[in-house]
């Protein structure tokens, strides 16, 4: 074989590895792909990938998408459009950047409940949502151009540790609080840990305090990773402008927002498992003194107003919190709250006796009795606390006829006051317009601020039963308004604000 054959043959080899390496360039302009990181955000059902943003090792003056094909996750994306960024994958002013964002639809599987090509699982072993594994993102034919000559890029990796959440950023200050406490169930000492997330406003120049709003997540959200507990709702929303301008303090506005995570469950009462919310959480110490410490570092917060939230378990967690410390908060919203009205039946070691149900995930349920377990200690503890509860009637998680349709009857029927109640016939989005949710996801309303009308205390009041609760979405949760020392309010969050001790 002649030199020259051979030099022709080196030179097929060498272009097929380019290939195979994702890179194909002309002209001598090389740029290859450092990293892919997937631009993740939280929606009312959960974080999605809404970006992909590509880290080249070169500044590019142009992108395009021509030709340009991607899929994530195993799902083929239709590309909305491809612009050059800044690292976080904002658009960028400059002529060029090492940074191109490829911008993707977001939308939601209803058969999984989660966004298509999610970054989240639900793990049936310990029923909190993990990051998948394995998220796959390919891309072909992405076209870049340097110095006028075009480059054509692929790529082809697990990029599921890559990520980036501008959302979560606002949450910079985090910490932990660890101390040594009594087991509800087995009554020895454990060590516990709570770590927490935390939003500050700006400090205001002639040292007025603000607000401090609390956030506690759901089953699905405990565990040991902050991101989860954050994006597993939508939680940054309590951190954005439209809710933060509810809260006023003179001229300014803006409140902190706090939200802790439970290792386990809020409803764990001592043997690591889902509680009944019928019983004392192991947590309830070590989360008065984690909020506690929070609050004594910052000097800035407005003592007189704490508000304390949470949905489903973090609804138990708030109701059970302001029972067991009433006169440190200033006001409460349980949302979809599995805060118990009644007690359920127990084994001999304090945990909960279970039998077989199809209807749940775990393939077991909770024995009720007719027993009453919000009795009149906490109905007492209660009673002065202003409160705003939100449910939707067609709740199949935690039966509002069970838990928080009784329990806020209760409250009335003791002649308490202040006491709010926005009733859903079920939870619709706002995020995604014309999409029915699970009828749990009441915090959803919360998060985008549709929390507005309350049921008619008066007509509830009235009735021997439940039958004066009357479940509206159109009135945003009740034809009645929150009406306090003369005061109509319109918003959950502008009422909130008005709440101090």
């Amino acid at each position: 074989m002649s030199k020259k054959k051979i030099a022709i043959g080196i030179g097929v080899l060498a272009l097929g590895l380019l290939i195979a390496a994702g890179l194909v360039f002309r002209g001598g302009s090389k740029v290859t792909i450092d990293k892919v990181s997937l631009g993740v955000k939280d929606y009312e059902f959960g974080p999605a990938v809404h970006k992909l943003v590509v880290d080249l090792d070169d500044s590019v003056s142009h992108v395009s998408q021509e030709d340009l094909s991607v899929t994530t996750a195993g799902v083929e994306q239709k590309v909305e459009k491809v612009y050059l960024s800044d690292a976080n994958g904002n658009p960028t002013s400059k002529k060029s950047s090492p940074y191109v964002t490829i911008q993707l639809p977001v939308s939601f599987d209803s058969k999984k409940s989660a966004a298509v090509a999610s970054p989240f699982q639900f793990d049936l072993d310990d029923f909190h949502n993990h990051w998948v594994t394995d998220y796959t993102v390919s891309i072909k034919g992405l076209k870049v151009t340097k110095g006028g000559k075009t480059s054509t890029l692929n790529h082809h990796a697990n990029d599921i540790d890559n990520r980036i959440s501008t959302q979560t950023d606002v949450f910079n200050k985090c910490g932990d609080f660890t101390g040594n406490y009594t087991n509800p169930i087995t009554h020895l000492k454990e060590n516990l840990t709570l770590r927490y997330a935390a939003y500050e406003p700006k400090s205001l120049a002639g040292g007025e305090k603000k607000p401090l709003l609390i956030w506690l997540h759901g089953q699905g959200e405990g565990g040991d990773d902050l991101d989860v507990t954050l994006l597993g709702n939508e939680v940054t929303a309590l951190a954005q402008k439209d809710i933060q301008n509810h809260f006023r303090t003179g001229k300014t506005k803006g409140a902190y927002v706090l939200a802790v995570e439970s290792p386990t469950y809020w409803m764990d009462e001592g043997d690591g498992t889902n509680g009944a919310g019928s019983g004392n959480s192991r947590y309830t110490q070590a989360l008065m003194a984690t909020i506690k410490k929070y609050v004594a570092s910052n000097p800035n917060i407005d003592t007189k107003r704490i508000y304390l939230s949470g949905g489903s378990n973090g609804g138990y967690m708030t109701l059970n919190m302001a029972v067991h410390y009433p006169d440190y908060f200033s006001a409460l919203v349980p949302q979809s709250a599995a805060y118990s009205y009644y007690n359920y039946e127990r084994n001999a070691d304090g945990t909960y006796k279970t039998v077989e149900s199809k209807d749940s995930l775990s393939g077991y349920a909770n024995v009720r009795t007719d027993d009453v377990y919000f009795d009149a200690d906490k109905i007492a503890a209660l009673k002065d606390i202003p409160i705003w509860f939100v449910h939707a009637e067609n709740d199949k998680v935690v039966n509002p006829k069970l838990y928080a349709l009784p329990v806020y009857k209760a409250l009335l029927d003791s002649g308490a006051k202040n006491k709010w109640f926005s009733f859903f016939k079920s939870v619709e989005g706002s995020d995604m317009k014309g999409t029915t949710y699970n009828g749990h996801w009441s915090w959803t309303y919360y998060f985008n601020d549709k929390v507005k009308g309350v049921q008619d205390v008066q007509k509830i009041s009235s009735q021997d039963d439940l039958s004066g609760f009357q479940a509206d979405n159109k009135s945003a949760g009740g034809t009645s308004q929150a009406k306090v020392a003369g005061k109509t309010y319109d918003n959950l969050f502008d009422w909130l604000n008005d709440q101090h001790k």
